[in-house]
């Protein structure tokens, strides 16, 4: 048992990750105690983290951290905006819900990069599985969970455009993928999210946390050690926690880095620019990477029929039961692009081989404007979503002051590369395609282009969708990497240099996953929590 300052483990970071190890580590471990500790409140019944209509009100809240990145000088100096969740289950209750685990060939990179097999894509299915209550009961178990603590959904809004859009999307070439969260994610699949009944699924909901000491409205100011030994954590409070076994860092992207610094884990020239004391010299906070982002307003002939929302008559029950779309399609950009933008990278493209396959990018489209700026959310506009999924840029995190309640500085570089430059404009010209095709025709008017920008379409030059690229381009909030696995942490998560310390959340991505960052995360969670589990001697 624990006094009230000592535990067994404390995980730091009360979000997906967090959630998941410390549910998971308690159930294979009831006799130890485990703290885990958040630095927002727990809203896990607030009806804004539940529905699915209401949760873009959490938007701008005490509910989300707000980052602005640097100035993007290849985006027209423009700073990008970036949300994540600061509440118990973190960002899994406040995200759009989208399911997709990715494709298998990212996580066999991974798994060769760090040379260790347990994060291939074959040894990471039994975790999606474990995470996972598929919506299909006639899904293929062999690559799907039928009772885990996630329930999925698909399909069961009947929306207007639904065919059309399908028809049109299949018409850019895309094949039929009747189930996309096998590992080939490629061609047209019908959008899979983690809401079910009308209801959020999110971490503290679905995993147990009876048992474990959580923590809530708890900032941490350092992780504490003695020589390279970890010993527990200081709070802000100035209170110290002891950890007689380890601590678990579960910050996200953003904040693991600047904790991790804060505490004198990170590059040298960073820790001492703060006269922060040194532990242990790690590229902390390099290699972030995320998926950017561009999205497409497209006018509507006849709003009034209620095809988008912000329609009156787009107002049926079905409709307040998840996110406004049917579709999703993953695509490979063509190699010879991809060649040309590797010569001018400095770098080699490898086409797939034969029977393999690729994930670029994702083209989505939902009945709902998303940009105000561009178009009004009042049923005259749908969007078409366009994602980089197979980013190389890379950018940093670095510490902006000494205080943890202050926001990390954020440098992505996005579309720094040709690379991701040819990858965004292979996925426009798959958007306009569909949205031009004959099946969209009788509803689609034609593209309202942002203010003080031309438009565009499928025939525009390179450098026409480069223009747009730089001056609307956004996070999709997939942001990973900055304390990547073979460079901060070893393939068990542990911190190199450093004896009772991890680090477990979407940070330790050597290589960015090509689908959205939720689905994967709880599969890499589990495996990472079985690790943590099996490594314990009683």
């Amino acid at each position: 048992m624990s006094s009230s300052d000592t535990y067994d483990y404390i995980i730091i970071g009360g979000g997906q990750s967090g959630v998941v190890v410390a549910a998971r580590l308690h159930e294979a471990h009831p006799h130890l105690s485990i703290a885990l500790l958040e630095a927002g409140p727990d809203e896990s019944h607030n009806p804004a983290v539940l529905s699915p209509v209401l949760y873009p009100t959490l938007h701008g809240t005490p509910l989300q951290y707000s980052y602005q990145t640097t100035k993007q000088s290849q985006l027209n100096g423009r700073e990008i905006t970036h949300w994540g969740g600061r509440l118990l289950s973190g960002s899994s209750a406040i995200n759009y819900g989208a399911w997709t685990r990715g494709n298998a060939a990212t996580f066999d990179a991974w798994s060769a990069l760090v040379d260790d097999e347990r994060w291939s894509y074959k040894s990471l299915t039994p975790f999606f599985q474990k995470s996972e209550h598929f919506h299909d009961a006639d899904a293929d178990t062999s690559q799907h969970g039928l009772s885990g603590p996630m329930h999925t959904s698909s399909g069961g809004r009947d929306y207007a455009l639904r065919e059309p859009v399908k028809e049109a999307l299949l018409s850019t070439g895309a094949p039929f993928n009747s189930d996309m969260n096998d590992g080939a994610p490629n061609g047209l699949a019908r959008l899979v999210e983690n809401w079910h009944n009308a209801s959020r699924q999110h971490a503290a909901i679905c995993y147990s946390l009876d048992g474990v000491h959580v923590k809530t409205d708890t900032v941490v100011c350092r992780v504490l050690f003695d020589g390279k030994k970890t010993t527990g954590v200081e709070l802000t409070s100035g209170q110290t926690l002891t950890a007689t076994r380890e601590v678990i860092i579960s910050c996200g992207a953003l904040r693991t880095p600047q904790l991790l610094m804060l505490s004198g884990i990170g590059p040298a020239s960073e820790i001492s620019r703060l006269s922060i004391a040194q532990v242990v010299d790690l590229p902390v906070g390099q290699n972030l990477h995320d998926h950017g982002s561009v999205n497409i307003a497209f006018k509507l002939k006849n709003p009034a029929a209620g095809y988008a929302v912000g329609s009156p008559l787009f107002n049926k029950p079905e409709y307040a039961t998840g996110n406004p779309m049917d579709w999703i399609v993953s695509a490979a950009a063509p190699d010879a692009d991809l060649e040309v933008a590797a010569a001018k990278d400095g770098t080699t493209h490898t086409p797939v081989p034969s029977g393999g396959s690729r994930t670029d990018y994702e083209v989505t489209v939902m009945y709902a404007s998303t940009a105000p700026e561009i178009a009004p959310m009042d049923g005259s506009h749908i969007t078409a979503g366009v994602l980089c999924l197979s980013p190389t840029s890379r950018g940093t995190v670095t510490l902006s002051s000494t205080d943890p309640k202050d926001n990390p500085i954020v440098d992505p570089q996005y579309f720094t590369t040709e690379h991701d430059r040819a990858v965004i404009r292979a996925g426009i010209r798959t958007a306009f395609k569909a949205m031009e095709s004959d099946p969209l025709k009788p509803y689609i008017e034609g593209e309202t282009p942002p203010p003080g920008l031309p438009a565009i379409n499928s025939n525009s030059t390179d450098e026409e969708l480069d223009a747009r690229v730089r001056g609307i381009s956004a996070s999709w909030f997939h942001v990973a990497g900055t304390a990547s696995m073979g460079q901060v942490v070893d393939a068990e998560c542990k911190v190199y240099g450093i004896q009772g310390l991890r680090v477990v959340d979407c940070s330790i991505m050597s290589l960015s996953i090509s689908g959205h960052l939720q689905a994967p995360m709880y599969g890499i969670a589990e495996a990472a929590a079985d690790i943590i589990a099996k490594s314990v001697s009683i």
